[in-house]
């Protein structure tokens, strides 16, 4: 009998992460952005992609700052002060240190998401 898949909620709460409230609030706000955004478990983490494209996933550890791979094909073309590095593969990074950093950056984050969004087939 094949195995029961968790859903993201049930596999989040297993991990007990202690940035589980600004997770759930990156969770909430990337499902807000588009109503065909799919979240699923992947990689041991949630992921989104729509259509066929990646968006992110959140990277789990280390545990003291939040950590989320962008590999939309699409963003090494989006600028904007939340993602970092250039890597050969087309990935970016963001990196989210503290609750506050969250909150304040929220308006930005939404931004990259609606570009990807719009780029995707």
């Amino acid at each position: 009998m094949p195995k029961k898949q968790l859903s993201v909620d049930e596999a989040l709460d297993r991990r007990a992460h202690p940035w589980r409230a600004q997770i759930d609030l990156l969770r909430a706000r990337t499902r807000a952005v588009d109503s065909r955004i799919v979240e699923e478990w992947k990689w041991n983490a949630p992921s989104f992609r729509i259509g066929g494209d990646y968006l992110y996933t959140f990277m789990l550890r280390p545990d003291d700052y939040l950590h989320l791979v962008v590999h939309h094909p699409s963003a090494p073309e989006i600028t904007s002060e939340l993602l970092e590095g250039e890597y050969a593969d087309g990935r970016r990074m963001i990196y989210l240190r503290d609750s506050r950093e969250v909150e304040a950056k929220l308006p930005e984050f939404t931004r990259v998401l609606s570009a990807l969004v719009a780029r995707s087939t």
